[in-house]
């Protein structure tokens, strides 16, 4: 075979080898997730204000 087809084919099976092993690490990589928080004050006891 030629010398430059081999090559060639070489370097291409190389590149769809680092595109499907990004592809994979991405997909491992643990993804943020929003989670609601409640942003209200909390509610004052009745003792907390009389021991002022």
């Amino acid at each position: 075979m030629d010398t430059h087809l081999m090559i060639g084919v070489a370097v291409m099976l190389g590149l769809i080898g680092i595109a499907a092993s990004r592809d994979i690490l991405r997909r491992l990589r643990p993804q943020a997730r929003l989670v609601p928080v409640r942003a209200g004050r909390p509610a004052r006891r009745s003792r907390d204000a009389s021991s002022m």
